[in-house]
């Protein structure tokens, strides 16, 4: 008996030992944060699945109708339009934040004086919110009041729209996002460029190497990691938002830039369609995580090889 309890108490002291004092203060400041979390994000999800499951009026369940408003929106013309409208402008906006990302990185990475105004001035567009960038482009773009107008007038372009025709007013939405999101791309890829020991490029300098041929050796590969958080942040910035479509294109001309996120939206809170909505945001989730499992499948093979 004396035995059993000696060996009881031995597992219990190994047990404890298994975690050491800062780790156990650390527990401590993360496991409220975990579960906060899932009030936030994990229950509203569940709630949001079940809801799918009815015909919802004005939050009222009054009808199950199981997985039909599934069916119904992956059968809906006008949400497959939205989901080729969100990837073609996911995927430029993308390349394009990540490319003009990293070369401003590049170009600003040496802590001058100049370097340092030049990040400011490239933090403005992020630094403001979505609305008011959004609205300002809007202007911009505009036939009657903006900038746009006055651009193309000498050419005897000044009743041009740039908004009305689909693949401008496409463009536009590309540009917005661009515009805004690639000093939060040169955010993190700079946070990368600094983590790299001077002394390898320094030292490849010394043997003749050239400048592309040290930023493809040495940077590109020491930069894996930032760059796949890069991509995954912004990816599903671009897959989920919406004030850039509904600000500045409202969806149109004619639903060519009616993105998921401005559909979920009129679904919900335009049209009243609870249900469908709530499935439409299931399906927007489930997508997201099929994209961020090919980013990371890709650059586990890459980073294998």
């Amino acid at each position: 008996m004396e035995q059993s309890e000696a060996s009881v108490q031995h597992r219990s002291r190994r047990r404890s030992a298994w975690l050491r004092p800062e780790e156990r203060e650390a527990f401590g400041f993360v496991i409220p944060l975990v579960l906060l979390e899932v009030f936030l994000v994990a229950m509203p999800l569940v709630l949001a699945a079940y809801y799918s499951m009815f015909r919802v009026d004005f939050f009222e369940l009054t009808e199950f109708r199981g997985f039909d408003n599934y069916i119904k929106i992956l059968t809906s013309p006008f949400i497959l339009k939205s989901l080729f409208a969100t990837l073609v402008f996911s995927f430029f906006a993308l390349v394009i934040t990540l490319t003009v990302g990293l070369g401003l990185a590049l170009h600003l990475e040496r802590d001058t004086r100049w370097n340092v105004f030049a990040r400011a001035a490239v933090l403005v567009p992020y630094v403001i919110s979505m609305l008011v960038g959004s609205l300002l482009l809007r202007w911009i773009f505009s036939k009657d009041a903006g900038i746009t107008s006055a651009v193309l007038g000498p050419f005897g372009l000044s009743e041009t729209s740039i908004l009305a025709d689909p693949t401008n007013a496409m463009a536009a939405l590309i540009f917005n996002g661009v515009w805004r999101d690639s000093a939060f791309a040169m955010i993190l890829l700079l946070a990368g460029l600094k983590s790299i020991p001077i002394t390898l490029a320094q030292a490849a300098a010394i043997d003749g190497a050239s400048a592309w041929y040290r930023f493809r050796r040495i940077t590109l590969p020491m930069m894996r990691l930032p760059i796949l958080i890069t991509i995954v942040r912004l990816l599903i910035h671009f897959v989920n938002v919406l004030t850039f479509a509904l600000i500045l294109t409202g969806g149109g001309p004619n639903n060519s830039t009616q993105t998921l996120g401005l559909s979920l939206y009129r679904l919900g809170f335009v049209d009243f369609r609870m249900g469908e909505a709530n499935a439409l945001a299931i399906l927007v989730f489930l997508m997201n995580i099929v994209l961020i499992a090919i980013n990371l499948l890709l650059f586990r093979q890459k980073g294998g090889r």
